[in-house]
């Protein structure tokens, strides 16, 4: 163990930047970070959400590319949900990426947890996209969660954030 931390020092210089750490330039730092919608004209597209939730198929990124070209045709802006953690998908394409992840990528989380937390990120993926329309590829939300959680569970979550939306209180 002593060996470890005596020679942190060394591997720490490697990653540490040179320079002046103190004068960060924030106006140069802020125009250097490029925002999808912050272009007008981008920001004025409809959104369309092209989720692939469950078992990715094969030659998942020819699919991809054709309906992200379809979205664009149409003169739609297009968004894609993963329930895989693709990496190589991720690096590739030109639409916007959200992960979602699946009980496997979280398996110490109980289910209703993860449910609700599922719930709760797709709601956020759907306001922040302001989504229009969807276009699944596989699974719906719906089926995604009961074939990760259960039917019975993600139905009594289905009831559960309606009555949450019906006395006012924010959904998950």
């Amino acid at each position: 163990m002593r060996g470890i931390v005596d020679g942190a020092p060394w591997h720490l210089s490697l990653v540490t930047p040179k320079g002046d750490m103190g004068a960060i330039d924030l106006a140069a730092e802020e125009t250097s970070l490029n925002y999808v919608l912050n272009d007008a004209t981008l920001q004025a597209k409809p959104r369309t959400l092209i989720s692939v939730l469950g078992t990715m198929p094969a030659n998942l990124a020819e699919i991809l590319d054709t309906a992200v070209q379809a979205c664009r045709t149409d003169g739609e802006l297009p968004v894609v949900v993963l329930s895989e953690l693709r990496l190589d998908l991720m690096a590739a394409r030109s639409a916007p990426l959200e992960f979602l992840p699946t009980r496997r990528h979280l398996p110490s989380v109980p289910k209703v947890s993860y449910g609700r937390y599922v719930r709760r990120r797709w709601s956020l993926i759907m306001a922040k996209w302001d989504v229009s329309q969807e276009i699944a590829l596989s699974l719906s939300i719906d089926e995604f969660l009961a074939a990760q959680i259960g039917a019975d569970i993600a139905q009594q979550l289905t009831c559960e954030q309606s009555r949450h939306a019906n006395v006012g209180r924010p959904e998950y």
